[in-house]
């Protein structure tokens, strides 16, 4: 009941961390690789740089090299 009323719907599954561990592990580190790059370069020849999700990523791209 909580899980709805806090998303609208029932998720197929829920990932829950110990909030110990979590703070033993520290702040994530997120990179960009070669392979994530050319992923995105496919889905924005394939779909467009319209489409869901896409535009928001294509627009941060200039204001990060700023």
């Amino acid at each position: 009941m909580q899980v709805k009323q806090w998303f609208g719907f029932v998720p197929d599954f829920i990932i829950t961390l110990d909030a110990e561990y979590c703070r033993a592990c520290g702040a994530p580190v997120f990179t960009i690789r070669g392979h994530n790059v050319e992923e995105f370069v496919g889905v924005v020849r394939r779909y467009g740089a319209n489409a869901a999700g896409v535009r928001a990523i294509v627009d941060a791209a200039p204001a990060r090299q700023r």
